[in-house]
């Protein structure tokens, strides 16, 4: 509606601005914000078409950017048997769920579970290519680690894969054999990479998956999302024609790759003549993205040094320097933001090695390359960011989930996971994300465990790296828009940004923060249109 005015006065308006300014009223022209400041001087711009709206106290701040998500694969997880669920405890209770998924399955389609974690079962296994057997000779059977760096599957579905005992072991990755030599259903990264594209899914299944994401994720708030791939070209065809059609309410910051293959579409995209920025401020070419290690919690990171838990261990990795030298240096010189999933502190040596030689030998201004996770960051590695001006994208909400797994796998240097303070200290503008659906997609689980750096047993996990409030939420949103280059645009509530916000039915900064998953949305705006409201 053209012209339309809304005056919103009385709040707790959380502006984000350069001095991080706490103001009381804002004023929205169509879809943009017009004005800030206190009640007074905004309803002095009321006129007879405005619509004012009296806060009565509650946070209104900018809509999160959760700058490294799955939403496709978290809608798919939706449409799956649920790992997560508070009745699975066991792999019996799951084989049950996974019986009863497959007698209401036509024969021949696939029977999927996501987010297992063996670590949560009360047997602490996998579940093994015999039991699966066992629920169908006649389905796929397909369960998905919740790292989604790991799956078991049956038998059926090796044979769609064209996978037997004799096959070999792709690059990075493993086909687990037992003591006989016979398959046990185990998929370890690459391995586990070429599953996933076999256990493909439909146009349909994708138009619903993203359905049910984004409007899970504006519920909680959620205006914009980088969104981290995982299906390749098909998926990133969806994603722009699901955001055209309104199917998507988030804005989309597209990134470039696929859980499989990855070198292969970064290749091809440099070589198509497109880069960073192709769009509008719905839907936009992000950066070409790599695979360089493992999962935090499988545990399969690239480390210098091996794990606490293993001293023979160093996780995996999937390229060569020489070899992310020649996908990533071309790319950043033809225009690209480039990035890459790396975790260890050996991956992100390795991304920055590149970035470092792209820089030197094409010099290009504000290029903002980014680190996917960059998981254990020492201060060596925090100091070349600065140097190079990279982008980190951390996960604190994976302390929550997993943080008592990584302080038995790597000891002393989760002092340096996910290192918030440190950036914050260093100047470096790091942006949180959650990378749903490995863990919880609501904001608030990650900034309520940047704020206190524990896990879901109560153990700190680098307490040394703890944020305040104010802090967490800048890196959810003006960060976020910050690693898409759209900062002038989103992330903050200013004068002439989109009117990305959301209201909570509270006070945030005057509550205490233990309550902060308490606090509910009660309406989450994109473009000066109320895209949800709670009921």
């Amino acid at each position: 509606m053209l012209g339309r005015k809304l005056l919103f006065i009385n709040g707790e308006v959380i502006s984000v601005n350069n001095n991080n300014e706490i103001k009381e009223a804002v004023a929205v022209l169509d879809n943009k914000i017009i004005k800030t400041g206190r009640t007074e001087d905004i309803l002095q711009l009321k006129d007879a078409d405005s619509e004012v709206f009296d806060l009565n106290g509650c946070t209104l701040m900018p809509g999160f950017i959760d700058p490294h998500l799955h939403i496709t694969m978290f809608g798919t997880n939706q449409l799956s048997v649920s790992c997560k669920d508070d009745n699975i405890t066991s792999i019996d209770d799951l084989l049950q769920k996974l019986r009863e998924r497959a007698e209401n399955t036509p024969k021949g389609e696939w029977v999927r579970a996501s987010g297992f974690n063996e670590q949560q079962m009360q047997d602490k296994r996998f579940p093994t290519k015999e039991e699966l057997d066992n629920i169908s000779s006649e389905h796929p059977i397909f369960i998905g680690r919740t790292c989604n760096h790991m799956s078991v599957v049956n038998s059926f579905a090796y044979e769609l894969a064209n996978v037997d005992k004799d096959t070999p072991d792709p690059d990075g990755g493993e086909y687990e054999r037992g003591e006989n030599g016979e398959l046990t259903g185990l998929l370890i990264e690459n391995a586990h990479m070429n599953m996933f594209s076999v256990a493909s899914f439909t146009e349909e299944e994708m138009e619903q998956a993203h359905r049910i994401s984004s409007q899970k994720f504006i519920e909680k708030g959620i205006t914009s999302i980088h969104e981290a791939t995982g299906y390749g070209f098909e998926n990133l065809h969806a994603l722009q024609d699901h955001s055209n059609r309104g199917i998507i309410h988030q804005r989309v910051y597209a990134m470039i790759g696929a859980l499989n293959g990855s070198e292969k579409i970064v290749r091809h995209m440099v070589g198509s003549g497109i880069f960073t920025g192709l769009g509008d401020n719905k839907f936009k070419i992000g950066p070409v993205k790599l695979f360089l290690d493992g999962s935090s919690s499988g545990p399969t990171i690239w480390t210098r040094e091996p794990y606490t838990s293993d001293s023979n261990n160093f996780g995996v990795h999937y390229f060569e320097q020489d070899e992310v030298d020649e996908l990533l240096i071309p790319a950043h010189q033809k225009g690209w933001q480039i990035t890459a999933h790396a975790q260890g502190d050996a991956a992100i040596d390795m991304l920055l090695n590149t970035i470092e030689k792209a820089n030197q030998l094409y010099p290009r201004p504000d290029v903002r390359h980014r680190i996917e996770h960059a998981g254990i960051a020492t201060p060596d590695l925090i100091e070349r960011m600065k140097e190079q001006k990279v982008v980190p994208i951390p996960n604190p909400a994976f302390h929550y989930e997993f943080g008592d797994g990584y302080i038995e796998n790597y000891g002393e240097r989760t002092a340096h996971m996910y290192p918030l303070k440190e950036y914050l200290d260093k100047d470096i503008p790091a942006a949180i994300a959650s990378d749903t659906p490995i863990t919880d997609f609501s904001p608030m689980r990650g900034i309520h465990t940047a704020i206190k750096r524990k896990s879901q047993s109560g153990q700190p996990v680098g307490k040394n790296q703890r944020i305040s409030l104010l802090e967490a939420i800048r890196m959810y949103t003006i960060n976020g828009a910050y690693a898409s280059f759209e900062e002038q645009l989103k992330g903050s509530i200013e004068s002439g940004k989109l009117a990305d916000m959301v209201l909570f039915d509270r006070s945030l900064i005057n509550g205490d923060t233990n309550d902060l998953f308490e606090a509910q949305v009660e309406w989450t705006m994109v473009d000066g249109e109320f895209v949800y409201k709670k009921k």
